[in-house]
């Protein structure tokens, strides 16, 4: 039985801890004082569309909590921030397990891990779920997903770990190419985030604006021709067309795509707020912008690809995330943007 420890206590590491265990999977989860301290007090209750179950979930704090027959775990599965990745290495370290998987959004985090660890050891990982976390014991899963897996190594076996998760309930894939797996995630990731974020607006009203839309389509526009440089295709996920809508994409002129879009955003966040909006509010002074616009922009330059509205996008964000840009200056404000960005 393979033993499995999920780095990170939020919505998504909660959701997976939570479901391996209902799946009778050992695992555990390695998380903040506060959450562990609130799981070992009550059990992990998930609600789910097909209905509500609750669980006990094993939690620690520190790596060395685990016990000699826990040690080492087969596979530690990361769900932290993509700006926490850094901070992270020590406790994977200390953890030493086999192999690594990042469930985490985002580009550029399994490339770090494969530094420590070697390209054989780490598995990429996409998550479609979306999830809320009312308080510390209780997932609400707000439109049902599945999870993708690609080894850096291309010939890394996967049939252990998918067997786990479809064990756990979860449908699962296996892709060739990590990083086609990643950029298709992170394209849906994009949609709609930076824009809520920096303009403090709900997604709905953003896009019922079809200059704003169109912003987000440029975006997407200059991913998928970097994507294109690298020779990286675009791949649909569990429950996320994403192939499909960069076909259509790269050719549809911006009034039939727009529908598309409106409809395509508002059915894959479930109802849930932009995660770098909830940073913002957060008042966190770093954002998963980084690992979406800025690495598409980090990336376009690298291979020579124009990326500017990536490149503009990044900078306001994280000029507002930094506190080098007032965010009053945008907040409510898309003629403002609108007029930066131009």
């Amino acid at each position: 039985m393979k033993k499995i420890v999920v780095v990170g206590g939020g919505a998504i590491g909660l959701q997976v801890v939570g479901r391996l265990t209902q799946g009778g999977l050992p695992s555990m989860l390695l998380g903040r004082a506060t959450g562990v301290q609130a799981l070992r007090e009550s059990a992990l209750t998930i609600r789910a569309p097909e209905g509500e179950y609750s669980t006990r979930v094993e939690a620690i704090t520190r790596p060395d909590e685990l016990g000699s027959e826990q040690r080492p775990p087969d596979l530690a599965i990361l769900c932290v921030k993509g700006y926490d990745t850094a901070a992270a290495i020590d406790t994977l370290r200390a953890l030493e397990p086999r192999y690594v998987l990042s469930l985490q959004n985002g580009i550029g985090n399994e490339e770090r891990l494969a530094e420590l660890f070697g390209r054989s050891r780490v598995i990429a990982g996409a998550i479609t779920t979306s999830v809320e976390l009312p308080n510390p014991t209780t997932v609400v899963i707000t439109k049902a997903g599945g999870i993708g897996l690609a080894g850096l190594d291309p010939t890394l076996d996967l049939t252990p770990w998918l067997e786990v998760f479809t064990t756990a309930g979860f449908p699962v894939r296996h892709y060739s190419d990590y990083r086609a797996l990643k950029w298709s995630k992170a394209l849906l990731n994009m949609l709609g985030n930076a824009l809520a974020a920096i303009l403090d607006m709900p997604v709905p009203v953003i896009y019922a604006n079809p200059r704003l839309v169109d912003i987000d389509l440029n975006a997407v526009r200059e991913a998928l021709a970097v994507m294109a440089a690298m020779n990286c295709a675009v791949v649909n996920l569990p429950g996320y067309p994403a192939a499909t809508v960069a076909a259509i994409a790269r050719f549809a002129p911006n009034p039939l795509l727009r529908p598309l879009m409106q409809r395509l955003v508002s059915r894959g966040r479930g109802g849930k707020e932009p995660s770098l909006l909830r940073d913002l509010r957060a008042g966190r002074t770093r954002s998963e912008g980084e690992q979406l616009y800025g690495a598409v922009a980090a990336t376009a330059a690298a291979y020579a690809t124009p990326a500017p509205i990536n490149s503009a996008l990044w900078h306001i964000l994280g000029g507002i995330v930094r506190g080098e840009i007032p965010w009053e200056q945008y907040r409510g404000q898309p003629t403002q943007l609108l007029a930066a960005l131009r």
